[in-house]
């Protein structure tokens, strides 16, 4: 026989507000119900049952509340991807900003040196029309009746005469050279003073590309900045509403949120030392592969594991087999240590684009000013640090040596934020406006693209 419906007011009524845990209490009193004997000493009052209907009801509430919460962390996921985007487009243009502003500081230094080869070569021709100057008037005091008359006239007779006409031969010789030479000066003058204006507009344009570029930078980062706080708000009223669905504490849930960015970190980190097991282990593998060639060999060679000949310390810094050395090229694990000193007294200090330093910085202006300290000059840009520096593999990073995120992994042209790696799989950078110089996991924006050791 069916239980008999009760009143809607009583404990188990279907108000709203009430979630899937209710109704699996409102199952476990059904159960209770249904499995009491007549042997209890002291029967409970009789429950409230509920009825079939206002069960299905709340298992519906219960399953409507479950595809709630996926919509909801599918939300959280979305927010966090936009913020991502935000990152990446904001960084971009900061990094185009930095690029452009590099060009323009070339470029000033190149017109710079052209004006002063312009400035020289006007000098030298001003040199040159003097001299041209007083050979002709020597020239022109040489010439003339008078003069003949005069000498044919004096003591010395003709002798004189001839001395002057051999002297008269050799200031107009002179002075075409120095026409010559003149006008000669003259036609590099004028190329250099071409090129001088050339670099000027030059400079023009960098001037102006930069200015677009910061212009670009600033509407990013200041849609970035509103986003950012549109979207944390955003996340705080879904953390709020998935804990509501979810029946916890909103300080739970947001812990939950924490906790799975930590589990995916650790994941990503345990993947990194799988990689870096690898690696060691295929280079123990080449040097014992390499001992056991040298001593089956007793020429001045040897041969690689492949069996190719290569001669002993002529390898260009490469290890044999082809493999690059860990401490090929690039800067000492010295110079490293002393640069991710430096980088981690700025923790704290604000980011600001275009900044090197003091007290401020931007990505590439933190890297530059950290290897600085150790001896090394790179350009205030990421993409230059890179190119500028010896390429290693994930498996070679050691503290100080750079880690590149860029759009295109196999484009280094696309490279638009850098960071240092101090060791233990943590890195230093100076993120994005509203944040300071922090240390985070290498992993923390995803697995760095390119990775480089300054030299």
């Amino acid at each position: 026989m069916e239980p008999p419906d009760v009143d809607s007011s009583g404990p188990c009524s279907s108000r709203p507000g009430r979630g899937a845990r209710e109704t699996l209490a409102l199952l476990i009193g059904v159960a209770v119900v249904t499995t009491a004997g007549p042997a209890a000493a002291e029967p409970p009052d009789p429950p409230s049952i509920p009825s079939r209907h206002q069960v299905e009801v709340a298992r519906g509430r219960a399953a409507d509340a479950a595809a709630d919460v996926g919509q909801v962390q599918a939300r959280l996921a979305e927010a966090d991807a936009r913020l991502r985007a935000l990152d990446v487009a904001a960084q971009t243009a900061v990094e185009a900003y930095d690029t452009a502003v590099y060009g323009r500081t070339k470029a000033g230094r190149a017109a710079r040196a052209a004006a002063a080869r312009a400035d020289r070569a006007r000098r030298q021709v001003e040199e040159r029309r003097r001299e041209v100057a007083r050979l002709a008037v020597a020239d022109y005091s040489q010439d003339g009746r008078l003069t003949e008359i005069v000498a044919y006239l004096d003591a010395e007779g003709p002798r004189t005469m001839l001395d002057r006409a051999s002297t008269a031969s050799m200031v107009s010789t002179s002075a075409n050279n120095a026409y010559q030479r003149l006008r000669a000066g003259q036609a590099v003058s004028h190329v250099l003073a071409q090129e001088a204006a050339a670099s000027a507009g030059v400079v023009r344009r960098r001037a102006a590309e930069a200015d677009r570029a910061r212009q670009q930078a600033v509407a990013a980062l200041s849609t970035q900045t509103r986003a950012v706080d549109s979207i944390e708000a955003e996340k705080a009223a879904l953390v709020a509403r998935l804990a509501d669905l979810q029946n916890i504490s909103t300080d739970l849930a947001a812990k939950r949120q924490a906790g799975l960015a930590e589990q995916a970190r650790r994941g990503a980190e345990a993947a990194r030392r799988r990689a870096e097991q690898a690696e060691r282990a295929r280079r123990n593998a080449d040097r014992g592969q390499d001992r056991a060639n040298n001593n089956g060999n007793d020429d001045n060679g040897h041969k690689d594991h492949k069996g190719h000949e290569s001669k002993n310390d002529n390898d260009g810094g490469r290890k044999h087999g082809g493999r690059p050395s860990p401490g090929r090229g690039g800067g000492s694990s010295r110079q490293g240590e002393l640069a991710v000193a430096y980088a981690l007294g700025q923790l704290g200090e604000p980011y600001v684009f275009g900044a090197d330093g003091p007290g401020s910085w931007d990505c590439s202006g933190l890297t530059m000013r950290a290897w600085e300290n150790a001896g090394i000059s790179m350009p205030h840009f990421a993409r230059g640090q890179y190119w500028q520096s010896q390429r290693i593999g994930l498996g070679e990073v050691r503290p100080g040596d750079l880690l590149f995120w860029a759009s295109n992994p196999r484009d280094s042209n696309t490279i638009y934020h850098v960071a240092m790696y101090i060791g233990n799989g943590k890195m230093v950078q100076a993120p994005r406006p509203g944040r300071d110089v922090e240390v985070r996991s290498m992993f923390y924006m995803g697995r760095p693209t390119h990775f480089a050791r300054p030299r």
